[in-house]
């Protein structure tokens, strides 16, 4: 027997950089899942690196985690954009976690000011903006996540538009958040907040126009701000453009790695195929929506972790 810990990908709908200063974000959670897998062994990380915020979290907690092997699986296979290394640390910490609540349910024990603090420890080495963790309580909480640092608020919502549909594209591109930051100004985010304030509005009385209109000035104000990199800005552009889309901008650092395109309902076609012809990759959709992290033992993988609870 072993334990698993599933986390969903990640990506800013809206809220990236706007968290850096406490502010308002909402997060699609989709499948494919993550999973980091604990086996009884003797210290082995697998794929996490030993310098990663995951990596140096175990390695101070070295006397629990050295009775375990470690397995993580990456389905999106290292293409970045949806939260690889959170999800390595929440799984971690999820693991070690663990011992203390001898449940499955993970709800209880987590205190998500307690999971930040840990996670900025290890994630932030004093050099430039320190990450938000945002995408680390979305990943915990899944579906649509609303998080805002600041108030201390988390809640989670469905889809709520019956009109519209949401597509994920990765774009083949890769910026390194925590590389990005290091070297970011100090900037206004008033549009950000009044633009993501208006797209949390939307979702609550599910007007679709309200949350186009939201999406679109969100990704104006980004790109104000300079915070939208020239390849993605032509992506947009074309993608923009392709009959039945309606709103689409760049998500997380320079809005490199992965697109949030919507369309009407039914009216995915014209999109489909303009990804294969300019040769983007369609990830997820509004179809793909996730629960949060999920720990779970599992009878078919050759290992015990009994020793997990002792």
């Amino acid at each position: 027997m072993a334990l698993s810990c599933t986390i969903p990908g990640k990506t800013f709908l809206v809220g990236e950089y706007l968290a850096l200063h406490g502010g308002p974000t909402l997060s699609a959670l989709t499948k494919p899942c993550f999973e980091l897998i604990a086996h009884k062994g003797s210290g082995c990380l697998g794929s996490i690196h030993p310098e990663s915020p995951a990596g140096k979290f175990i390695l101070d907690h070295s006397d629990y985690f050295k009775k375990f092997d470690l397995q993580f699986s990456d389905p999106y296979q290292g293409m970045g954009g949806f939260g690889a290394s959170t999800a390595q640390f929440l799984g971690a910490y999820a693991l070690w976690m663990y011992q203390e609540s001898h449940q499955i349910g993970m709800e209880a024990p987590f205190d998500f000011k307690h999971l930040l603090t840990e996670y900025q420890k290890y994630a932030w080495n004093g050099q430039g903006t320190p990450p938000s963790g945002a995408d680390l309580i979305a990943q915990m909480k899944g579906s649509m996540c609303f998080f805002e640092k600041r108030k201390g608020l988390v809640s989670i919502a469905g889809w709520p538009f019956e009109d519209l549909e949401f597509y994920l594209i990765h774009t083949g591109n890769k910026v390194a958040t925590h590389e990005h930051l290091k070297s970011l100004k100090e900037f206004d985010s008033g549009t950000l907040e009044k633009a993501a304030y208006q797209v949390q509005d939307a979702f609550a009385t599910a007007d679709s126009a309200e949350l186009l209109a939201g999406v679109k000035a969100y990704a104006q104000a980004l790109q104000t701000l300079g915070f939208t990199c020239e390849p993605t800005l032509k992506l947009l552009e074309g993608i923009r453009a392709v009959p039945g889309v309606l709103a689409a901008k760049g998500c997380g650092a320079l809005g490199a790695d992965v697109l949030f395109v919507f369309t009407g309902k039914n009216k995915s076609a014209a999109l489909e195929q303009y990804c294969q012809t300019v040769n983007v990759k369609l990830v997820a959709s509004h179809r793909s929506i996730s629960l949060g992290l999920q720990v779970a033992e599992r009878t078919d993988i050759v290992g015990v972790v009994k020793e997990i609870e002792s």
